[in-house]
């Protein structure tokens, strides 16, 4: 047993990771009960790589059987390397009087023992076939790392949580351990720093796969993927020559095997790879601290050796022609880059140093030359191009390869109404296409800030294009197409007869015989004011406008081309009885969802579902077929909704607004303010409020219930301004010699129209202005100098 003693007494020297990034191992396994697809899989093939599992015979792993505490010791032992001191420890008499001198695992478990990772069941037993529970086999692990004298059952599991070794693992404490779960934890066991104990603390130091694993530091320059130079299964790095005062010297460069790792991820890193010792196959890559810089793309720009991002600069970087570009997934120089592309808006860069001094690496993905653009064919197998007519190239010189992702993988999966974004490597013999098939159905809600966004199935989108000759309007319905972005590139809207033809003439004026005119119509999906011909224009204003009448329109090359007085076949009256619940007009005509309405009371379209009042003044009506209305024309109020209670009051400090219409016409504000001691939004009820807030003015909101604005905004002046001599959570005093209280839900706002606190206040240094309540109480407390 000495001899064992000493052969293990030794010391582990530890050195720091700055950084690490595991890298998921090919999911192919000798073992025929592990599916690739398994969340095991990649796990189980690194530890055989490893030498770490043999599996249970039969070529099979194991995965659903229990772990018993014979096999738990033996994997423990094959991480930390010691496959050798347990072949040594098998000559040992055994430890345990339940080990026979002949158990398969005699020597991992003396072993395991020596170096305090077993301690055995009591009464002389070690319980070989036993089954482990979870917490067991995690105390193993942790003890394999460093972790000793964790209390049970809840500090182990604890540790555990804390290192990552459970992650996606749900069992009981008491549950036992199968043989599936366990690879996973030993896996991640590998990934982990082992820790050591100075002086009571605790100090990281090498990952406990580098027991088992030979470690190599490199840069890594390029891939087959991204130079045709470069072999498959090959990579190539430069090995690292000396590292002086933090700057790495790189030796020339040379190709390793890239075994089952993806190195398109570390293009341009600095890393460690750790490689099978047997074979030199790499198992792992962990990334060093590499300095970068990374952003997106607006107005990149090189003046001078320096990059300027969004009229910012980035960094400095060597001569153009210094520096190594992976642009599109091709490798060249920045110079050809800016001689013969173009760093597009949105693309992803990143820049790196991998010397920790020098940037000059440089990932450029996603530099789409053509953005959004709508495919107008269906791709098929022997095109070369997309859209036939474009100059969007998918086969022929120079194109060798071409990447699809998004929403189709193929090229020929992509299909007319598609939208894309193409661009290619420098040379063009690599092309990538981003295909975006998003699109959200419905009906336009609301337009803001004139058609720059609009409302659809209560999600607010921006408009980037949208139908042809056309502009957002509410009520146009259809398919809205999305970009990347969730931005709306262009629109599909449906054709409504109604939509079309029906309106209410408001206004024109005509220019001239050449210069034609305006109208202004009420139409199906609201107010608008449209371009048309002279004679068109001057008919509507000497004849239709002034009476409101109904007309249809027809339009042609973007114009009102012409106009028609609908006549009336159902004519006005007042108080005409209603049904809103059987939707009955006069006992005898019917209305639908399809009824276009029009209202003059406030020139809105409304539905039928709006109106509950009983009784309607009618202008006029269309009938169509079975006593159902085409078309009512009302000059009425249409709900009795009674005017909402204020059932707060709050004082507020405008940070943001939005104003924006909706299909009955009104007008609405969402305002963003600081109030309460923190950061709100309120809308406000329609037309409430007659005038624009300004940003940076306090006002006073009334709320109803539902903390509604249902009041217009009062504006709140000034009380008192000065520097302030003292405060407390009770109350202010400035230096002119005003003192003031209080409120408890006091908001102060920095200068620059930010949420800040009393503490942000420095007696006889800050001045403030101070706006009061009703009771004279402070409400806000504005930061000025």
């Amino acid at each position: 047993m000495k001899s064992l003693k000493k052969l293990i007494a030794f010391a582990v020297s530890f050195a720091l990771v700055f950084s690490a990034m595991a890298v998921g191992f090919a999911a192919t396994t000798p073992f025929t009960d592990v599916k690739d697809d398994a969340p095991y899989a990649s796990a189980v093939a690194r530890l055989v790589a490893l030498d770490i599992t043999k599996g249970v015979g039969d070529g099979k792993f194991g995965v659903d059987q229990p772990v018993t505490r014979a096999q738990m010791v033996t994997f423990v032992n094959r991480m930390l390397g010691y496959e050798g001191l347990a072949e040594m420890a098998k000559a040992e008499k055994s430890v345990f009087k339940d080990v026979p001198q002949n158990h398969w695992a005699v020597g991992h478990i003396n072993l395991a023992y020596q170096m305090g990772i077993a301690k055995g069941v009591g009464d002389g037993k070690f319980d070989p076939n036993g089954q482990l529970t979870y917490a067991q086999a995690l105390a193993f692990v942790l003890r394999a790392l460093g972790y000793h004298d964790l209390s049970w059952p809840y500090g182990v599991l604890a540790k555990a949580q804390d290192i990552g070794l459970t992650a996606g693992i749900n069992l009981a404490y008491n549950q036992v351990m199968l043989r599936g779960d366990l690879a996973l934890v030993l896996d991640r066991a590998l990934n982990t720093p082992m820790v050591k104990y100075v002086d009571g603390k605790e100090t990281q130091g090498d990952k406990l796969i580098s027991k088992v694993a030979n470690v190599t530091k490199y840069l890594v320059v390029a891939t087959p993927d991204v130079d045709s130079n470069v072999a498959a299964g090959k990579v190539q790095v430069k090995g690292i020559k000396e590292v002086k005062d933090g700057v790495i010297t790189f030796a020339d460069a040379t190709t390793i095997n890239a075994g089952n790792i993806d190195f398109n991820k570390y293009l341009g890193k600095v890393v460690e790879v750790y490689t099978v010792k047997s074979t030199g196959e790499p198992v792992f890559v962990d990334v060093t601290a590499t300095p970068e810089k990374s952003f997106t793309a607006k107005g990149f720009e090189v003046v001078n050796n320096v990059v300027y991002n969004d009229n910012k600069k980035v960094v400095e970087i060597p001569s153009p022609t210094d520096v190594t570009v992976i642009y599109n997934g091709g490798k060249t120089t920045l110079d050809q880059v800016l001689a013969k592309a173009k760093v597009e808006d949105g693309a992803s860069v990143t820049i790196l140093a991998p010397d920790n001094k020098t940037y000059n690496y440089m990932i450029v993905n996603d530099s789409f030359k053509y953005q959004n653009v709508r495919v107008t064919a269906d791709v098929k197998a022997g095109d070369k191009f997309i859209n036939a007519n474009s100059s969007l190239r998918i086969a022929g010189d120079p194109v060798k390869t071409v990447i699809v992702k998004g929403s189709v993988d193929k090229v020929t999966d992509i299909k007319a109404n598609d939208i894309i974004y193409y661009g290619t490597t420098v040379d063009g013999s690599k092309v990538t296409i981003l295909v975006v098939r998003d699109k959200v159905e419905g009906k336009v809600t609301t337009v803001i800030d004139d058609g720059a966004k609009v409302v659809i199935n209560d999600k607010t989108y921006t408009v980037k294009g949208y139908a042809e000759n056309k502009t957002p309007a509410v009520g146009d319905e259809g398919v809205f197409v999305l970009d990347k972005d969730g931005n709306i590139v262009y629109a599909i809207l449906k054709v409504s007869a109604a939509a079309e033809n029906y309106a209410i003439a408001l206004a024109a004026e005509a220019y001239g015989p050449l210069t034609g005119g305006k109208v202004e119509l009420l139409t199906a999906e609201g107010k608008k004011i449209l371009d048309a011909k002279f004679e068109v224009a001057d008919v509507v204003a000497k004849t239709y406008a002034e009476n409101k009448d109904l007309i249809t329109y027809t339009v042609k090359d973007n114009k009102v081309d012409s106009v028609k007085k609908v006549e009336y076949n159902v004519p006005g009256a007042s108080n005409v009885t209603y049904d809103p619940t059987n939707k009955v007009l006069g006992g005898s005509l019917y209305l639908s969802d399809s009824t276009l309405i029009f209202n003059l009371k406030d020139n809105s379209v409304v539905k039928v579902g709006d109106i509950t009042v009983k009784s309607l003044n009618v202008v006029g009506a269309v009938e169509g077929d079975y006593n159902y209305l085409k078309v009512l024309v009302i000059n009425s109020d249409i709900t009795t909704k009674p005017e909402s209670e204020v059932k707060s009051v709050v004082y507020g400090y405008v940070t943001d607004y939005v104003k924006y219409t909706v299909a009955d016409n009104k007008t609405y504000y969402k305002i963003t303010a600081l109030a309460n001691g923190g950061e709100v939004t309120y809308t406000s009820d329609k037309d409430v409020i007659t005038a624009t807030p300004e940003k940076g003015k306090v006002y006073v909101f009334k709320l109803d219930a539902n903390g509604v604005i249902i009041k217009d905004l009062e504006p709140v002046n000034v009380k008192d301004s000065g520097k302030v001599s003292d405060y407390s959570n009770y109350g202010i005093k400035l230096e002119n010699g005003a003192q003031y209280a209080l409120d408890s839900n006091v908001t102060v706002v920095s200068r620059d129209g930010k949420l800040a606190g009393l503490g942000d206040i420095a007696k006889g240094t800050t001045t403030v202005e101070l706006y009061v309540n009703s009771v004279g109480k402070v409400v806000i407390i504005k930061i000025t100098n």
